[in-house]
């Protein structure tokens, strides 16, 4: 009897070992996935606000030569030619107010005083506020820039033409022949591969998007990102590299100079050639051991671009022994204390309810983070989840989907004229408004900040139109009581989409949301839809 407890104390202590080694491999193992995850949407986060801000200022400039202001802009007149180069530029503005909200505008020969090439130098000129607006937004941006197929280009943030100015060698660059005419009949935005900067930030990698007047090609609009702001994005303790469609290296977090040498994914891993063979056939969102490394393979959304994590696999093993070192000690202990049995399984037991309780409380907190604490609707990620989860399964019955974007307007007054906790008020107000009058598989959003998105299930264009008209109409109808004495009253203006379910849903948003901006730009308080 003895000798069959002891056996069974042994037994029972290397089972605890081994559980215990294989659960903490299996979370280092989890935690390189997550980072990946992480990073991944980190970077698609990147990639869809570029994505969104250059949709945006393509859709105003291909309207500009058919709607926009006939007038000039106010840096027009500032334009100076220089007889001596053959060329114009916009150095007057440096050392003024309006440095720091323009670019500097170089091109060749004299500035355009007539026809449609004047109208395009205006164009380029009022792209200085949507230029400003994405350096402000996106930080880690290098330049943003209107290049014309007429000699000239508009650059963002301003740098003086004695630094760089315009020449027609950047007609021949990725950023320009990608998206032109030739190359890019469908008129698409398209990121380029990796390139040298030639206004010296380096390498770098352009969205860019072509710019027509009806069906002439007139230039085109870029946002350049370079590889070393790139790296900042996915700096983790783990290897990781992004890499183009040409295989060259994007980004990674080893210590690379990216200021002259487009450097290779091949080259950099240093691998075999099956190895690395067998790290580009790594299927998505999955891991595999290759060689000495654990590597993890991610395909970016709405970029041609690849993310892999590399960790050495003795990394892992040497961690995970490591962390049951002193499980390993407790439980030789415990073989010499036949007393401890007891105890040691009412303590197993107490771990396990923790650990189911402990589990409860993380699905609670995953559906708290889903959810907007002060208007009690969903969030961002809320309604991505509930589109991905619930209505994209769905998608082979082509269910209607309507998104409607929403925006109070002038909100910022409420907060500078009454307080935060006013603009809480008008904020919930009008949350219950939308809630009050949505059907039970509607979703209300609180995207951020002021603004909110409806999305509609089995409702026509036309139905979901009239939807948001009476949204509207009973937001400008209703009195907010505050302070007592005291009534607020708030407007919105919305745009609204119908999901083409070839698209992803943040492009179907981001189609709402321009709707939404030519209904601010016409005056606010209105409901702008979206064609197809």
């Amino acid at each position: 009897m003895w000798k069959y407890k002891r056996l069974t104390i042994i037994f029972l202590v290397f089972v605890v070992i081994i559980v215990s080694y294989l659960n903490q491999y299996n979370f280092l193992m989890q935690e390189i996935e997550s980072t990946a995850k992480s990073k991944e949407a980190q970077i698609n986060k990147y990639i869809d606000l570029s994505q969104g801000f250059i949709d945006l200022v393509t859709i105003y400039a291909n309207d500009f030569f058919t709607y926009g202001n006939t007038k000039d802009a106010d840096l027009y007149s500032l334009l100076q030619y220089n007889s001596t180069s053959n060329s114009y530029n916009l150095d007057a503005i440096e050392g003024t107010e309006y440095q720091s909200i323009a670019g500097n505008l170089t091109g060749i020969g004299k500035v355009p005083d007539d026809g449609i090439f004047r109208r395009e130098i205006n164009l380029a000129l009022h792209l200085n506020q949507d230029f400003s607006s994405i350096y402000k937004k996106l930080p880690d941006a290098a330049w943003v820039y209107y290049t014309s197929a007429n000699n000239f280009i508009n650059i963002f943030p301003w740098t003086s033409s004695t630094d760089f100015t315009f020449d027609k060698s950047l007609q021949a660059e990725k950023f320009y022949t990608y998206v032109n005419p030739k190359n890019n009949p469908l008129r698409e935005s398209l990121w380029t591969p990796v390139y040298l900067d030639h206004a010296g930030k380096g390498l770098m990698v352009t969205l860019s998007s072509p710019i027509y007047n009806v069906d002439t090609f007139m230039g085109a609009v870029s946002l350049d990102l370079a590889n070393d702001q790139l790296s900042e994005i996915i700096k983790s303790s783990y290897e990781i590299y992004i890499i183009d469609e040409t295989n060259s290296v994007m980004a990674t977090t080893r210590d690379v100079n990216f200021d002259k040498n487009i450097i290779t994914f091949d080259k950099l891993l240093g691998d075999s050639p099956s190895d690395i063979k067998m790290i580009k056939e790594i299927k998505s969102n999955e891991i595999q051991q290759i060689g000495k490394y654990f590597v993890y393979s991610v395909t970016l959304e709405n970029a041609p671009w690849k993310m892999y994590l590399r960790v050495p696999v003795w990394s892992i093993v040497g961690k995970a022994l490591l962390y049951t070192i002193p499980i390993m000690i407790i439980c030789l202990l415990l073989s010499f204390a036949f007393l401890e049995v007891e105890k040691r399984k009412k303590t197993e037991t107490q771990l396990k309810n923790s650990l189911k309780e402990s589990t409860s409380y993380q699905k609670l907190l995953e559906n708290a983070a889903k959810y907007d604490f002060l208007t009690s609707t969903v969030n961002r990620r809320g309604l991505v989840d509930i589109f991905n989860e619930n209505i994209k399964i769905d998608s082979e019955a082509k269910t209607s989907v309507t998104f409607i974007m929403g925006d109070i307007d002038n909100f910022k007054q409420f907060n500078d004229t009454y307080g935060h906790a006013a603009g809480d008020k008008v904020i919930i107000e009008i949350a219950n408004i939308m809630l009050k009058n949505i059907r039970t598989n509607d979703v209300v959003c609180r995207w951020g900040g002021e603004e909110f998105i409806i999305m509609l299930l089995h409702r026509t264009y036309d139905e979901a139109l009239n939807f948001a008209e009476n949204i509207r109409k009973e937001i400008e109808s209703t009195v907010i009581a505050w302070d007592n004495s005291m009534e607020l009253r708030a407007t919105m203006t919305f745009g609204l989409v119908e999901h083409n379910w070839s698209d992803k849903i943040y492009s179907s948003i981001a189609k709402a949301d321009a709707a939404m901006y030519i209904g601010k730009e016409k005056g606010k308080n209105q409901v702008v839809g979206h064609y197809q």
